[in-house]
């Protein structure tokens, strides 16, 4: 894919060809208006030429022109020039028997001249012919003089008039992109001065931009002020989301190592057996933290936000997840049911992270009550689409953790098992799909619900 122009080469390409093609149309019409002034200048001069050898050869009763009066009026053209005079019944009277003749469709009335291009010699020339009704002694009747140039010098003169515009334009053009080029690099400097001042900052340098710019750049610094800040904010949170999970681990990990070097100096296989079991449970807690911890991770990853989005069934995706979970509650003497209707409720999501926000939704309820306990996952038709909920009749949350028991890490005062994350989990799956979470919980021993609302297919 081609790079894109810079700014500068989009600005000087847009201001200075259109100028160019201006300039263009008007060299053309320059040119055009050079030809037509030297037209007429040299068609005034032609007819005064012209009516200067019929006032000569009349007053010369149709001789030929002096040699004087020949040498100014050629002078007076700048080039040579040639006339010819027809007397009555076209009869030739003096000047050049030969001459350019009239088109036919172009006709010569009395006392009006007639201008009209011809060749004479094959080259191009100039004529202008006019009828005059004479009484002379030696011409009585009409008779027609006839006068040509040959159309190099006018030629000459609408190239070197044209040649001085064209110079002109040339210079306009050659100036006006000088002028832009500085008005472009003076305009652009606070862009560039930003860029210098950005590409001089550390990567760990999120401060916000408040260098001043131009107002038509304003929203990109406040655009970008805002990225740093919520980078800033993202990175924040993950270096206390991994303060906390080392914390979180540094703990069961010391407790392992303690019951390893425990039960290795036991003394009976009782004694072993049982330390043995210890490092069983202890391990289980570690390894669902520490998948707990890879499941949230993998919820703040952007690429988890963005693709893996398909349509699936909730109901039977809830149904799943519960199956997982009933060796557990038996274990524990809790009873898990589950709770939907006969339809499909099709919902557009990343099935993976439903699955672990469901999960993570039962193994809190399971993990955080006493046996005896009824767990309940239920799914089933909200106002705007689709609801799953966990539910519980267990010791419920204390009025005083309500508030902080979504954040990470933190459990209820009702219990000490579990690491925190579960709710924490569910919820961000929750956001990450714009869906809404909820949760409800009366108060000590009225049990707890927790619902995910997502909009359905």
């Amino acid at each position: 894919m081609r790079a894109p122009r810079s700014i500068r080469t989009r600005l000087l390409l847009w201001l200075i060809v259109p100028l160019s093609l201006i300039a263009v149309a008007a060299a053309s019409e320059t040119f055009l208006t050079a030809r037509k002034t030297a037209d007429e200048l040299y068609d005034k001069t032609l007819l005064a030429v012209m009516l200067t050898v019929s006032e000569n050869v009349l007053a010369s009763d149709g001789d030929l022109l002096s040699e004087n009066v020949l040498e100014v009026l050629t002078e007076n053209l700048g080039d040579q020039f040639f006339y010819h005079v027809a007397g009555p019944d076209n009869v030739f009277v003096t000047g050049y028997s030969g001459y350019p003749r009239r088109p036919p469709d172009k006709a010569l009335e009395g006392g009006v001249p007639l201008f009209y291009d011809g060749r004479y010699q094959g080259d191009p020339v100039r004529v202008v012919a006019i009828r005059q009704l004479v009484s002379e002694r030696n011409l009585n009747g009409w008779i027609t003089v006839t006068a040509w140039q040959r159309t190099s010098q006018r030629e000459e003169l609408s190239w070197r008039l044209f040649g001085h515009s064209l110079l002109r334009l040339g210079l306009l053009v050659v100036s006006a992109g000088l002028i832009a080029w500085f008005a472009v690099r003076i305009g652009l400097k606070p862009l560039l001065d930003l860029r210098e001042a950005v590409e001089k900052r550390s990567s760990s340098d999120l401060s916000p931009i408040r260098r001043p710019v131009p107002q038509e750049a304003q929203s990109l610094v406040q655009a970008m002020n805002s990225l740093f800040d919520k980078v800033r904010a993202s990175i924040d949170l993950r270096e206390r989301f991994i303060a906390d999970a080392a914390h979180q681990l540094r703990n069961p990990i010391a407790g392992l190592k303690a019951q390893a070097e425990t039960a290795a100096g036991a003394r009976t296989e009782a004694d072993m057996r049982r330390r043995v079991e210890g490092i069983v449970r202890s391990s289980n807690r570690v390894s669902r933290l520490v998948n707990q911890l890879l499941t949230s991770a993998r919820i703040h990853s952007a690429q988890a936000g963005i693709t893996g989005h398909e349509d699936i069934d909730l109901v039977e995706t809830a149904r799943e997840v519960t199956k997982r979970f009933v060796p557990k509650a038996v274990k524990t003497d809790q009873a898990l049911e589950f709770q939907a209707e006969a339809a499909p409720l099709r919902v557009t999501a990343h099935r993976t992270l439903v699955e672990e926000a469901i999960a993570n939704l039962i193994d809190n309820a399971i993990v955080h009550n006493p046996p005896a306990t009824t767990v309940t996952v239920g799914v089933t038709a909200g106002e705007a689409g689709a609801v799953v909920y966990v539910e519980d009749d267990g010791v419920g949350i204390a009025d005083e953790d309500r508030e902080k028991i979504l954040e990470p890490f933190v459990s209820g005062a009702t219990t000490t098992a579990g690491s925190g994350l579960g709710l924490t989990i569910a919820r961000d799956v929750a956001d990450q799909h714009r869906a809404v979470f909820r949760l409800a919980a009366p108060g000590p021993g009225k049990g707890t619900r927790c619902e995910i609302a997502f909009q359905q297919v």
